[in-house]
């Protein structure tokens, strides 16, 4: 084993590759120039785990190793530059966040701070979360995943030498259970597979084993080769892969062998020595760190403030101070501390820092995101208060036959009239469970009813989904199968039919992109024909025209006009809408789906008027300009309860329920 951990700039060189990755996948992810570049992190991984690894057999073999010591040059290491970018990301999100926003950034600065983001945002990961592009600090997961590592390994290494355990079997073992697991994941739990530790660590540890392998003496032209393998798998694999792709998984094993070989190949393989150990390489790759924990502040701050991704020139301004920012970091914070003489006081400082800071994230979390910052606030109360119904969980009377914890499917039963009632679809269907909530609170549901939803799922089959909505397939099939188990005599196929974008619909032995094209349309509509006609075999089926939607006029997010220095209400984002343009977005929708019911026979309803009544305009708010929706799609449940009643006359005893 080589103990000598002299320095290398063609690894900075390579961190420059994994950075640069990363920033052009977020920064321009329309233009889809590098949709894999999230493989830069596995990259980082790689490196890591190589070089620490490396210093800590060192130390051990020439027993010097501390864990006190080992902690205190991490502390120095990864505090002084995340608790920089922590103070200023909480600092601005105070200026212009809402409080349901802030108090999010809140959690997410405690997370960080603690290291444990990967799991909090596993616990966040289902469909009603917030989008990614809201949240300054989601990159911080793979910070957390390293610390845990680092958290780890150290003190396994020190015991395993202590009690003479044979090193390479040891990462070895080590690394075959964690792919192992990692492999077990992805074909079960794709966000777990992607955020816990334990599926990740192997990717460290293949930089441990290089660190640990006996000296290699390669041929210069094979190290040349495998220099040149290596770097172009990483970007290969930063080209053809996408976020829809089960990742890391098997996959994985490209970048991850990509970064090992242009290690392995050491430093004057060609690559390496005039690719990555250029002058313009290594300077990139020493603020690497830096620039890895500003870049992505910046792009949500700018999807926040604008309710838009940034345009292309944006973008390009984003990497630019993304750049000047961490040169910045490390020029006047990182190498002060790093080379500071008072070793001891700089690590209680720093980590005094990040811990304070954790606290305050904590505070504006359990607080609600302060809003006695505002001093006239009854509007934001209402409007931040209906930012917080963002989520359609299960209401407390309804029995649930079937509940993915993370939102993707729900079958759900409320009620025990002799009429069976299916209310089948995606979330906009369970809009209604309020509703059957209500009804049932009151006495008057007069129907054993069911609800059988996925959220963002087409109830078409034959949709195939490519991100982590997959198992929207399974719930048409859940649909058929409960209506001739229980005989269900009425079926109600909620609004909103067309898939997400990442789809594809089989008909006719032909796999069909759903892009908006005309070929996945008429497919995607000749598919749902025939399964009216199944469905109609035992039941009588609704269907439901497409409802009122807006991400702008009739989302409470957007009813705040947003600045780089703050933000106000908007009472020109509060006007009515006209009817005919929120009709406008489901006209050819509906017309097909009008098609589709002269052709089968099914009945159509409409929630349109429930919602925007009949005039020519609709308001985007009820009552005592309370807002009708919390985002531009889904309706709060305080309104569904009392206004959403086009399903009320056959379930409700009072309006008689009809024979249908």
């Amino acid at each position: 084993m080589a103990l000598a951990h002299n320095y290398r700039p063609n690894i900075d060189g390579l961190r420059a590759v994994a950075v640069l990755l990363v920033v052009i996948f977020h920064a321009f992810p329309d233009e889809a120039w590098l949709p894999g570049g999230f493989v830069g992190v596995d990259v980082f991984f790689v490196i890591s785990g190589y070089l620490i690894s490396k210093i800590l057999f060192s130390e051990i073999e020439q027993h010097r190793f501390s864990l006190a010591s080992f902690y205190g040059r991490r502390i120095r290491r990864i505090f002084p530059a995340l608790a920089v970018c922590l103070a200023v990301v909480l600092a601005y999100g105070f200026v212009v966040l809402m409080p349901s926003q802030l108090a999010q950034l809140g959690k997410q600065v405690f997370f960080g701070a603690s290291f444990l983001s990967n799991f909090a945002l596993l616990s966040e990961s289902g469909y009603f979360d917030s989008a990614a592009t809201s949240k300054p600090l989601l990159h911080l997961w793979s910070l957390g995943i390293e610390e845990q590592f680092y958290i780890l390994w150290p003190p396994l290494l020190w015991i395993a030498f202590k009690l003479k355990v044979a090193i390479g079997r040891l990462i070895v073992g080590l690394l075959v259970a964690s792919f192992a697991i990692n492999i077990a994941l992805s074909l079960t739990d794709t966000s777990s597979d992607f955020y816990l530790p334990f599926s990740r660590f192997w990717e460290l540890l293949a930089g441990a084993a290089l660190a640990w392998r006996p000296d290699i003496n390669l041929k210069a032209g094979l190290k040349h080769v495998i220099s040149l393998a290596g770097l172009a798998t990483i970007l290969m694999s930063a080209r053809l892969f996408s976020p829809e792709m089960s990742f890391p998984g098997w996959l994985a094993l490209l970048p991850v062998a990509g970064s090992a070989a242009i290690i392995l190949a050491s430093s004057d393989a060609v690559v390496n020595k005039n690719i990555l150990s250029s002058r313009l390489a290594v300077s990139i790759g020493l603020i690497s760190y830096p620039l890895y924990l500003w870049h992505w502040p910046l792009i949500a701050f700018s999807y926040v403030i604008r309710g838009k991704p940034p345009t292309l020139l944006m973008a390009f301004g984003i990497v630019i101070a993304s750049l000047l920012l961490a040169w910045t970091t490390y020029r006047f914070i990182e190498r002060p501390v790093r080379l500071s003489s008072s070793r001891s006081q700089c690590t209680q400082v720093v980590a005094a820092c990040l811990a304070v800071l954790g606290t305050c994230g904590l505070a504006v979390w359990v607080t609600g995101g302060v809003p006695q910052r505002f001093s006239d606030s009854r509007d934001l109360d209402k409007i931040n208060a209906a930012t917080l119904d963002a989520t359609y969980a299960p209401t407390n009377g309804m029995n649930v036959l079937e509940y993915d914890s993370r939102g993707y499917s729900i079958v759900a039963q409320i009620g025990q009239g002799a009429r069976k009632v299916v209310l089948a679809g995606n979330s906009t269907m369970f809009h209604y469970g309020p509703r059957l909530q209500q009804l049932a609170d009151e006495g008057r549901l007069a129907v054993h009813a069911y609800l059988v939803t996925g959220p963002a799922c087409p109830l078409v089959p034959g949709v195939i989904a490519r991100d982590e909505f997959a198992n929207c397939a399974t719930v048409a099939n859940r649909l058929s199968a409960l209506v001739r188990r229980e005989k269900v005599q009425t079926v109600v196929i909620g609004p909103h039919y067309w898939p997400r974008k990442n789809a594809f619909i089989e008909r006719e032995g032909k796999s069909i992109p759903l892009d908006g094209g005309e070929e996945g349309r008429r497919a995607f509509y000749a598919n749902l024909e025939d399964y009216v006609r199944e469905l109609e075999l035992n039941a009588t089926v609704y269907l439901v025209l497409g409802a009122p939607q807006s991400p702008t006029s009739l989302n409470p997010q957007r009813m705040v006009t947003r600045g780089i220095t703050g933000f106000r209400v908007d009472p020109n984002a509060q006007k009515s809408v006209p009817t005919a343009d929120l009709r406008a977005v489901y006209a050819q929708h509906d017309a097909d789906l009008r098609a589709v019911a002269e052709r089968t026979g099914a009945k159509l309803l409409d929630a349109f008027p429930d919602v925007c009544g009949n005039g020519e305009t609709c308001s985007p708010f009820f009552g005592a300009r309370e807002p009708k929706f919390t985002d531009g799609v889904h309706l709060r449940p305080v309104f569904v309860r009392e206004h959403l009643h086009f399903l009320d006359f056959f379930i409700d005893v009072v309006l008689g329920v009809v024979s249908h």
